[in-house]
């Protein structure tokens, strides 16, 4: 799944093509099961009408949603699921495969839209309407800002007593951190992903947030993590390259490049967890 540095990475490769741009429609690829990326919608014609015509003021990030701001003081919110690619073609690069929607530009020029695991999803917020199908601004904090500081981040740990991992990946707790990235974290931090979050102490809680920041900076410099499948592709077409700087995961088996015992994994949280079991604790 995309995690923060792959929506922030689509977020600035597509800021300059729709930023001030008109949306003129949305189109969704017809799908025998229903448009499932309106699943909360009971109309997609009715979902286009509202979009269309309306100016996009901006596009911002929350957690592992984009946000496009429109004048209309409503947000179209994209989330990309486990496998979606939000991409901004050439002229003439041939349509993917597994597309799912295009958003049409007024003036010329489109996004496209393509998820082979159709679990992404679009939706509009409007704080006026009240609309509750998804609400990004009640997110955890986001661990680049700069009041994602070790107080905020030891009071979230010390509300739970379930394994670290699991905390991590509730986006209620910090926005945007998935599998990929709080693995290598827990990796940098020392600790073990079963460790009970209630009892991670001052000190680790401080090098837990360091690493946090540290390893999300790294990937977006890189432009984000195409693991083994091959999924993630930013929003022209390329692959990122953190992938080629994972201590942890997906490299199960392997040694660890502190001391050289095996690479462990553990489900937790239904997730496979990826961790040194000599140097986490």
């Amino acid at each position: 799944m995309p995690e923060l540095p792959e929506v922030e990475t689509i977020r600035r490769d597509l800021l300059r093509r729709v930023r001030g741009r008109t949306i003129a429609g949305v189109d969704f690829s017809p799908d025998p099961r229903g448009c499932r990326l309106l699943r909360r919608y009971p109309s997609r014609a009715s979902f286009s009408r509202r979009l269309s015509g309306r100016k996009i003021l901006d596009l911002r990030r929350r957690g592992k949603y984009l946000l496009f701001v429109l004048d209309s003081g409503e947000f179209l919110i994209i989330h990309l699921g486990m496998s979606g690619r939000l991409l901004a073609p050439a002229a003439g690069d041939p349509a993917p495969s597994h597309l799912r929607a295009v958003l049409r530009l007024r003036g010329g020029g489109f996004l496209r839209y393509a998820d082979p695991r159709k679990f992404g999803e679009f939706y509009l917020f409007s704080p006026r309407r009240k609309e509750t199908a998804v609400n990004p601004f009640r997110l955890g904090p986001e661990p680049l800002d700069k009041d994602f500081d070790a107080g905020r981040l030891g009071s979230a740990l010390a509300r739970r007593r379930a394994p670290l991992k699991a905390v991590l990946l509730d986006q209620k707790a910090v926005a945007g951190l998935g599998n990929i990235y709080t693995d290598e974290a827990l990796f940098r931090a020392r600790l073990h992903p079963r460790r009970p979050s209630d009892r991670v102490k001052a000190a680790e809680v401080r090098d837990l947030r360091r690493a946090i920041r540290s390893v999300l900076r790294e990937a977006v410099r890189a432009r984000g993590t195409t693991a083994e499948d091959g999924g993630y592709q930013d929003a022209v077409g390329r692959n990122g390259s953190f992938q080629f700087r994972l201590r942890v995961y997906q490299r199960k088996g392997e040694p660890c490049p502190r001391c050289r015992t095996p690479i462990a994994t553990a489900r937790i949280a239904g997730r496979t967890s990826h961790f040194c079991p000599r140097c986490q604790t």
